[in-house]
């Protein structure tokens, strides 16, 4: 199946929505209990909000036969936030062409060092891309802690 990177438009917002809800349900689940994903997964969300992070940063969305297969996105200082595979294309390539993209443009902004805060299923994923891992974090919300973990790459 032939995937296409296309720059972020606000058009694809809901399938980005879409996308990140069910990935983190499908996906993260191995890793992150029912009672977590609750929390992480956004049933309601600030759809104003989504788009001026996704306008204002340099975001891809990765298309298969007009899909919305993966998004990502990267600051102009390095930092990598929304990194997210539909589930029916792990391991199949649309993660390392987003991250490689994304890789492109931080390099291309003289940025010294990609940094994010990965989940425990993404973790794997960023260490193959040539990351190391930085510090464990805990982040609470409403008395769950979803572990996630900095991790950095000097370009």
């Amino acid at each position: 199946m032939h995937v296409k990177l296309v720059s972020y438009n606000q058009k694809y917002l809901p399938a980005i929505l879409e996308l990140f809800n069910t990935t983190i349900q499908q996906v993260n689940r191995k890793d992150y209990s029912q009672a977590e994903i609750n929390q992480w997964i956004q049933l309601e969300p600030d759809f104003d909000a989504w788009d001026e992070k996704l306008s204002t940063t340099y975001s891809l969305v990765a298309l298969a036969n007009e899909e919305v297969v993966g998004f990502g996105n990267i600051t102009d200082t390095g930092y990598l936030d929304l990194f997210y595979v539909s589930h029916t294309m792990i391991h199949q390539g649309v993660g390392r062409l987003i991250y490689n993209a994304l890789e492109q443009f931080a390099v291309a902004q003289n940025t010294k060092s990609i940094v994010t805060d990965a989940s425990i299923t993404a973790m794997p994923f960023f260490e193959k891309m040539g990351f190391q891992v930085i510090r464990k974090q805990d982040n609470y919300r409403n008395g769950e802690n979803l572990i996630n973990y900095r991790m950095e790459k000097v370009l």
